[in-house]
C-alpha cells in the first residue's frame, strides 16, 4: 500500500475537522466560546501538523516514486541482460546438443573404421600366410624343378652317351657286315642298362 493512500483519510479527517469547528464556532454561545475557541486551536493546532505530516508523506512518496523509477528501469535493464543471457544459453545448448549429435556420428564412422581396420589387417595376416605358404611351395616346386631338369640333363647325356655307343656299334657292325666276318657282340658292361 503507498504512502499516498494511508495519508488521505488524514487529510479527509482534518478537512471535516475545521469544518465541523467552524459550524461549532459560530453556534456556540460565550463560555462555549472560549471553549469552542480553545477547541478550534487545537484542531488548527492538529490540522497544521497534520499539513506537516502530509508534505513530509509527499516528500517521501516523491522520492519513493524517483526510488521505484529507479528500481523499475534497473529491474527492465536486469531483465533485457537476463533476456539476452537466457537467449546465449539457448543457443549454447543448441550447439552442443548439435556437437553431441556430431560427436555420437563421429564417433560412430571411428567405430566403423576400426572395425574395416581391424578387417583388412585380418585379410592382410592371412595373405600374408597364404604368400608363405605359397612361396613355400614354390621354393619346394623350384626345389623339384632343379631336380628334374637335373634328371632330365642326366638322361640327355645318357642318351647321348647311348646314341655314341649305338652309332659306334652300327659303324663296327657296317664295318663287318663289309668284310665279311663276324665278331662276337660288342660288350654292353660300357653301357648304363
Amino acid at each position: 500500500m503507498s504512502t499516498a493512500s494511508i495519508l488521505v483519510p488524514y487529510v479527509v479527517a482534518a478537512a471535516a475537522g475545521c469544518g465541523v469547528g467552524a459550524v461549532l464556532a459560530g453556534a456556540l454561545s460565550g463560555g462555549q466560546r472560549r471553549l469552542a475557541a480553545a477547541r478550534m486551536e487545537e484542531a488548527e493546532h492538529r490540522v497544521r501538523a497534520l499539513e506537516a505530516d502530509l508534505r513530509v508523506a509527499q516528500r517521501v512518496t516523491a522520492e519513493a516514486g524517483a526510488g521505484r523509477e529507479s528500481l523499475d528501469s534497473e529491474h527492465r535493464r536486469v531483465c533485457a541482460e537476463l533476456d539476452k543471457a537466457s537467449d546465449e544459453l539457448r543457443r549454447r545448448d543448441e550447439r552442443e546438443r548439435e556437437l553431441r549429435v556430431a560427436l555420437q556420428a563421429e564417433c560412430r564412422k571411428v567405430t566403423e573404421l576400426r572395425n574395416e581396420l581391424a578387417d583388412r589387417a585380418e585379410q592382410m595376416v592371412r595373405t600374408h600366410v597364404q604368400l608363405r605358404d605359397t612361396e613355400n611351395e614354390l621354393g619346394v616346386v623350384r626345389i623339384g624343378s632343379d631336380v628334374v631338369v637335373d634328371q632330365i640333363n642326366r638322361l640327355e647325356h645318357e642318351r647321348d652317351e647311348l646314341g655314341r655307343v649305338v652309332a659306334e656299334l652300327r659303324r663296327e657292325l657296317a664295318q663287318l657286315e663289309a668284310t665279311g666276318s663276324r665278331r662276337a657282340p660288342p660288350d654292353c658292361s660300357l653301357v648304363d642298362c
